[in-house]
C-alpha cells in the first residue's frame, strides 16, 4: 500500500497532465490569433461568444470528466478490473445521450444563448454561423470528456497525453489551413475544430482500450443504467454540476456585460479570457495529479498518502504562481499583439491587462486544490464554495460596473477566484475523513 509520494512521483503525473491540459486553452487562443489577424473586432467577438455558448453546454457536464477521473483513481486504489470498467461505461452511455439531446435541441438552445448574451447584429452573425456547425460535435466532446477522464483516473499519462495533444495539435494545424489558406472565416474555426473532435473520439477509444489491459466486453452490461442507477449517478453528480452552473453563470457575466461595452470591448476581453485560460489549465494539470493520487488515498484508505498529495500541491502550486507572476509582469502588455493589431482593441485590452498580473496568485490555489475534493469524491463543498464565490461576484459587478465600467467587471471576476479558495479550503477536513472511513 502506497504511504508516501516524492516529488518524482507526483511530477510524473504532474507535468504531463500540465502539458496535455494546456493544449485545451491553446487551442482557443489560436482560433482568436487566427481570427484576430482578419482584422475585425466582430470577427473576434463571434468566436468569443460562439465559444461561451459551447463552452456553457460542454462545462455544465464537465463533471462527465472530473468524475470519472475520481472513481477511476479510486477504483485504480482497489485493484479492481470491474470497479475499472464500470467507472467508464456508466459515464460514457450518459455522455452519449446527453450530446444527442443538444443536436436535437440545438435552435433552442441558439435562440436561449441569442436572447441571454444579446451580442450586436454583425457578432450575432458570426457566432450563429459558428455555433450550427460546432453543435454537431456534442456527442464526440462529451464522449470524449469520459476516456479521458477515465485514463487520467488510471495514472495513464502518455495515453492521456497522446490524446489530448492529437486533437487540439490536429485542430490548430486545421484552423490556419481552413482560415488562413483557404479564407473559410469562422465556419473554416468551426469545421476545424469539429474534424479534431471526431478525430479525438476515434484515438480515444483506441488508446483506452489498449491503456486497460483487459476486455471491456465481459462488463457490457454493466452498461446499462436502471431509473434507480440513474438516480444515484445524478445524485453523485449534482454538486459538480451545480459548481459549473456558477462557474458558467459567471462567464455568461462576462460576455453578456462586455458586450454591452461594446465590440472592442468584447474582443479586449475575450483576449484576455484567453490568457486567463492559458495559466487555469496550467494549474488545472496540477490539480489533475492531485486528483489522481487523492482518489488513490481515498481508494487505499491511507491518510499519511493524502497528507504527502497535500504538500506536494501546494508545493507545486506555489513555484507555478511565482513563475506565471513574473512572466505576466514581463510579458501582459505585449500579449495583445499575438491575437491582433486593431488599435481600437488593443486600447481596449491596455486598460485592463494590468488584471493579468494578479491572476495567478488569486486563482492559482483554489484552482488546484479543487482537484483534491474532486478526486476523493467530496463535492459538496466545491458545490458551496463556488455558489459563494458567485454571490460576490454579482455584488461586485452591482457595485462597480456603472462606475468603473470594464475595470468593475475585471476586479469582480478576480474576486470570484479569490473567493472559490477562501470558501473552499476550510472543507478539506472532510477529504481527510474519507481516507480513514470504513
Amino acid at each position: 500500500m502506497t504511504t508516501s509520494l516524492t516529488h518524482k512521483d507526483y511530477l510524473k503525473i504532474a507535468i504531463p497532465f500540465v502539458v496535455s491540459t494546456l493544449t485545451q486553452p491553446l487551442l482557443g487562443a489560436v482560433d482568436t490569433a487566427v481570427i484576430g489577424q482578419l482584422g475585425s473586432a466582430a470577427l473576434i467577438g463571434g468566436v468569443a461568444v460562439g465559444t461561451v455558448i459551447m463552452n456553457t453546454l460542454y462545462w455544465l457536464f464537465g463533471f462527465f470528466r472530473v468524475s470519472t477521473t475520481g472513481q477511476s483513481a479510486i477504483a485504480l486504489g482497489k485493484n479492481s478490473e470491474q470497479a475499472k470498467a464500470s467507472s467508464l461505461l456508466h459515464p460514457f452511455v450518459m455522455a452519449g445521450i446527453v450530446g444527442v439531446i443538444f443536436i436535437l435541441a440545438q435552435s433552442l438552445i441558439w435562440r436561449g444563448a441569442e436572447w441571454i448574451i444579446q451580442p450586436e447584429p454583425d457578432v450575432a452573425a458570426q457566432t450563429k454561423q459558428y455555433f450550427f456547425i460546432l453543435i454537431w460535435g456534442a456527442p464526440f466532446v462529451l464522449l470524449n470528456y469520459t476516456l479521458i477522464g477515465w485514463l487520467m483516473g488510471q495514472a495513464k499519462v502518455k495515453e492521456t497525453l497522446l490524446t489530448q495533444i492529437f486533437g487540439n495539435v490536429l485542430n490548430i494545424v486545421l484552423d490556419i489551413l481552413f482560415v488562413v489558406s483557404f479564407n473559410m472565416g469562422v465556419a473554416g474555426v468551426a469545421i476545424a475544430t469539429l474534424t479534431a473532435q471526431i478525430a479525438t473520439f476515434v484515438i480515444g477509444l483506441y488508446l483506452v482500450r489498449r491503456a486497460a489491459g483487459f476486455s471491456f466486453a465481459p462488463y457490457l452490461g454493466l452498461a446499462k443504467i436502471g431509473w434507480q442507477e440513474l438516480k444515484t449517478i445524478l445524485s453523485a453528480n449534482t454538486d459538480l454540476m451545480l459548481r459549473t452552473v456558477c462557474l458558467l453563470a459567471m462567464f455568461n457575466c462576462m460576455a453578456r456585460f462586455g458586450s454591452a461595452l461594446g465590440a472592442d470591448t468584447l474582443a479586449a476581453n475575450a483576449i484576455m479570457m484567453q490568457m486567463t485560460f492559458l495559466m487555469s489549465y496550467m494549474f488545472e494539470g496540477i490539480a489533475n495529479a492531485s486528483s489522481v493520487f487523492s482518489g488513490k488515498s481515498v481508494g487505499e484508505k491511507s491518510l499519511d498518502l493524502f497528507k504527502h498529495v497535500l504538500k506536494m500541491n501546494f508545493q507545486w502550486t506555489s513555484w507555478l504562481v511565482v513563475l506565471l507572476v513574473v512572466v505576466m509582469l514581463i510579458s501582459h502588455r505585449q500579449q495583445v499583439l499575438l491575437f491582433t493589431q486593431i488599435p481600437s482593441v488593443v486600447e481596449q485590452y491596455h486598460q485592463v491587462s494590468a488584471w493579468l498580473i494578479a491572476f495567478p496568485f488569486v486563482a492559482g490555489f483554489g484552482l488546484t486544490v479543487y482537484g483534491i475534493f474532486t478526486g476523493s469524491g467530496t463535492t459538496r463543498p466545491v458545490r458551496n464554495s463556488t455558489f459563494m464565490a458567485l454571490l460576490v461576484f454579482l455584488l461586485a459587478i452591482y457595485l462597480t460596473i456603472d462606475v468603473w465600467g470594464n475595470q468593475g467587471l475585471w476586479l469582480a471576476f478576480t474576486l470570484f477566484y479569490v473567493g472559490r479558495f477562501a470558501f473552499l479550503y476550510p472543507y478539506i477536513g472532510r477529504v481527510r475523513q474519507r481516507c480513514v472511513e470504513a
